[in-house]
């Protein structure tokens, strides 16, 4: 079995504290010292697999130093922390088509 190393530019305007996958290794959230995190999924194509950003957001008011994902059986929900002293929880909302 060989194993390959997917390197991409997060376009995180700071230091990156943490990255952490989801259950099934095909998402990924980072958090940095800019107060974002980004959610990446992992695509595979037939010439190459990459990480495409799936979302971003200003998720505190201070430098976010952990996010984790929880267990599947409570969806996509997203844990982190801050040092502006708070713990928050976030929860993916699907879109309906219109």
């Amino acid at each position: 079995m060989t194993s390959s190393l997917t390197k991409f530019d997060t376009g995180h305007e700071d230091l990156i504290h943490d990255v952490s996958y989801d259950f099934y290794g095909k998402r990924l959230v980072t958090c940095s010292s800019d107060q974002r995190l980004k959610v990446w999924d992992f695509v595979e194509r037939p010439d190459a697999s990459v990480w495409e950003l799936n979302d971003v957001w200003k998720a505190h008011d201070s430098s976010i130093l952990k996010a984790i994902w929880a267990r599947p059986e409570y969806g996509q929900v997203i844990a982190s922390c801050s040092f502006d002293r708070q713990v928050k929880i976030w929860e993916e909302q699907t879109v309906g088509n219109k």
